[in-house]
């Protein structure tokens, strides 16, 4: 199934993606809330009752009820000591922490499913940061659920109870609450910029930091920490001043809330006095009256708070959805089918293809590799050589023409199924920070431990495995670091083995390593080579004796073609000139 994007709007994300999917329980969590703020004001009103009662005088009928309200009073002390906990543990269990799996189940599905172009031209880090920060839905559904929802369902009971003790009241508080809530509104509106500008800031710093991390032998190796130390404390600084102004902002806002709050509740205080002078409500409505402005004109205060908070995690959330909307350069066709490659031919019929703000790098391009045939490719740097085998392995997709794979188009099947069949060996091996076991059988992960020992033995690896401090379980470090080039290519060699896919693709597969490792590794590619069709892509010419054909490709043509031997004698060939060029090298 092909993973589908995200809406481009924070509150659209959170509506669509996070909260509909969990309707019924974010419906619950509503109810909850409610329950919680009307047992909250149904003790208020209680309290209120009880003050008439003991004001009335100690006649039986009078006790009586004083006694069923305190019962009452009791009843919502019980309530309001278990129900918190209860609506907590329910939001957590039924709507927070499903949101949270399945937002990061499709943000990583959506992540890999972009090219392998798209996701190395952007920082590791950034994408890391970015995937948290869409996470941060968590933060907002709260604030929808315990900030707003409770704020309204809280006003909104002070007011009818306000209007069975008196109309006039509850209009008063009424006009009050859109007065603070307006004030509200012009108050966060100057500091909403800032907040967006903040969650940017903080986003550019998060990316930078993560990224020296995980790149940190290399700022070590060229002695740039300092380098990286400087930029990080000048994006950490910028970030501080625009949090400082939006901290400004936000206390001369909240201040003028604050002021307008409590001007309100002393007018609303002074009229339920006259109304009380008046005789028009009983002295236990003004013990409401107190009540209610402890609570109700408070949440209204913290409106302002709550609304900042809101923004900033909408921004903060907003900033991190970019690459989960950016479209899939290379995706499935709706109809695409599972690739059989039996045999293991392949042919590039007319093949064009230019990368993004560049000349064409192949145009009009031939060249059909037999089943089991073993095919060497050399030249010059920037001649098309991995440009190749990229497009082989569909990292890009071409312009023009067709890549078959017995007799089968690329672009018709599954990814997926072209990659089982296609098996890569690099000249930087690719390592996980995991078991030497793990490693071999990423290819085939229901491999057992006979295969995968099996395999090792084939690569010429098993002797330095059982040699580690865990044998086959122990941890290689990060992308290898604790085991030499030599080693990792074995390991990669026993990868690829164990795949056993018909396409094996060499791509300077021993060009980083000394004689003896290359002697090595060579013995074990020779195993590996047999039945399957090979692409090796060398510029030690050395390694390509064994191959069955040379094409020689320049400018992304094929200008000479045939064996070792045939390539080697040709007299100013562009073959034998290289050759020539690395045996003068060889004997310096």
């Amino acid at each position: 199934m092909t993973a589908q994007p995200f809406e481009k709007t924070a509150l659209k994300y959170i509506l669509k993606d996070c909260i509909l999917p969990f309707k019924w329980a974010f419906f619950f969590c509503l109810l909850l809330v409610f329950t919680e703020s009307a047992v909250y004001n149904a003790l208020n009103w209680l309290f209120a009752q009880l003050v008439d009662c003991i004001k009335a005088g100690q006649t039986p009928q009078v006790l009586h009820r004083a006694f069923w309200i305190i019962g009452i009073i009791i009843l919502c002390h019980i309530i309001n000591i278990f129900l918190p906990k209860q609506v907590l543990m329910f939001r957590q269990k039924r709507l927070y922490f499903p949101i949270q799996e399945k937002i990061y189940g499709r943000a990583l599905a959506y992540i890999f499913a972009h090219s392998v172009n798209y996701i190395i031209n952007k920082q590791t880090g950034t994408l890391l940061a970015k995937t948290n920060q869409i996470n941060n839905q968590q933060a907002v559904v709260s604030m929808l659920i315990n900030g707003f929802w409770a704020v309204i369902t809280d006003i909104g009971l002070t007011i009818i109870l306000l209007a069975t003790i008196n109309i006039w009241l509850a209009l008063l508080f009424v006009g009050f609450a859109i007065l603070v809530a307006l004030v509200n509104y012009l108050a966060n509106k100057a500091s909403s910029r800032l907040s967006k500008m903040e969650s940017k800031s903080f986003s550019l710093y998060n990316g930078w930091l993560v990224d020296a991390i995980s790149n940190i032998r290399l700022v070590k190796q060229y002695n740039r920490l300092a380098y990286e130390k400087k930029r990080l404390s000048t994006l950490l600084a910028q970030y501080i001043r625009i949090k400082a102004k939006t901290t400004l902002v936000w206390f001369v806002s909240y201040t003028g809330v604050g002021a307008v709050v409590h001007m309100s509740s002393i007018l609303l205080l002074a009229f339920s006095v006259f109304l009380f002078a008046s005789s028009k409500i009983s002295i236990g409505n003004i013990v409401f009256v107190l009540l209610t402005l402890n609570t109700g004109f408070m949440w209204l205060m913290d409106l302002c708070v709550l609304y900042r908070h809101f923004e900033n995690n909408l921004s903060y959330t907003q900033a991190g959805l970019a690459p989960f909307n950016d479209k899939h350069d290379i995706v499935d066709m709706p109809s695409a089918k599972t690739l059989h490659a039996r045999r293991g031919a392949i042919e590039f019929i007319d093949v064009s293809f230019a990368y993004p703000h560049h000349k064409k790098m192949f145009n009009h391009f031939n060249l059909t590799i037999k089943p089991h045939e073993k095919l060497g490719i050399v030249g010059l740097s920037g001649n098309g050589k991995t440009t190749l085998i990229n497009l082989l392995q569909r990292a890009y997709d071409i312009s023009g023409g067709t890549i078959l794979i017995d007799n089968q188009d690329i672009k018709t099947v599954t990814q997926q199924s072209l990659h089982q069949n296609l098996a890569v060996i690099l000249q930087d091996t690719v390592l996980f920070h995991r078991s030497v076991a793990e490693n071999i059988a990423y290819g085939r992960q229901n491999a057992s431990f006979k295969s995968i020992k099996q395999a090792a033995v084939q690569a010429s690896a098993d002797e330095f495995i059982e040699a580690l401090p865990e044998g086959y379980q122990s941890k290689v470090g990060e992308r290898g670091c604790k085991l030499s080039g030599g080693e990792k290519q074995r390991i990669a060699i026993a990868r690829a083995i164990l795949q056993n896919a018909p396409i094996l693709i060499l791509d300077e597969a021993t060009s980083s390593l000394d004689s003896r490792s290359e002697a090595k590794v060579a013995d074990a590619l020779h195993q590996l080579m047999k039945n399957h069709t090979v692409i090796a892509i060398a510029h030690r010419l050395s390694t390509l004796k064994q191959m069955d054909r040379i094409v020689y490709l320049e400018h992304g043509q094929i200008v000479e073609s045939g064996t070792f031997d045939e390539l080697k004698n040709i007299k100013n060939g562009k073959f034998a000139t290289l050759w020539k060029l690395q045996q003068l090298e060889k004997e310096k």
